[in-house]
């Protein structure tokens, strides 16, 4: 799956520090490659901005 392909989903995403996160994707920014950054509004309804290179884990989520 691309990076742009997560856009608009519910995800859950475990980073390399070990922070884990759930929320939906509202960007994907290719405009500082090689380095992309993934915005999501996370449960609780905070924005996150994560660079992809520091995920280890993303996954869709069910969830209301």
């Amino acid at each position: 799956m691309e990076w742009k392909d997560w856009m608009n989903k519910k995800v859950f995403i475990k980073l390399k520090d070990g922070s884990v996160y759930s929320g939906k994707v509202i960007d994907v920014d290719f405009d500082s490659k090689p380095l992309v950054f993934i915005s999501i509004i996370d449960k609780f309804g905070d924005k996150v901005t994560i660079v992809h290179s520091e995920i280890v884990k993303i996954k869709e989520e069910n969830y209301d």
